[in-house]
């Protein structure tokens, strides 16, 4: 008995430190380009949602998403997953096939998904 009572206060523990990193930190995944010669694509998470829910783009734009919420999130699609986001972080991903890409909020999964068009 304590030894499950130990394991779920060290997961409840995971859990809770997961939110806490340096916003400088945040991986830039999928882009080469420093923040200064790439434009991005904004999509912003406020509310439990993604706007613009949906957004087209050009084959090799980067869209960046800015969680505006309180609480954290992880963005997940079938290629791409952000880090835990707390509010003020930001994740990129540059699209590279012509596609497209549906994903949602992996720590809210009821919540509405975002489309991204790739043309």
């Amino acid at each position: 008995m304590k030894d499950k009572l130990l394991l779920i206060i060290v997961l409840i523990a995971v859990l809770l430190l997961s939110g806490c990193t340096d916003n400088d930190n945040v991986p830039d995944t999928g882009s080469n380009a420093s923040d200064e010669d790439t434009g991005y694509i904004e999509v912003y998470i406020d509310d439990y949602a993604f706007h613009p829910r949906s957004v087209t783009i050009s084959r090799g734009d980067t869209v960046r998403w800015t969680n505006n919420d309180s609480v954290p999130f992880i963005i997940k699609s079938s290629v791409f997953q952000s880090p835990t986001l707390t509010k003020g972080m930001t994740f990129t991903y540059t699209f590279h096939e012509r596609r497209t890409y549906n994903y949602y909020l992996a720590t809210h999964p009821y919540t509405q998904s975002g489309t991204i068009v790739v043309e």
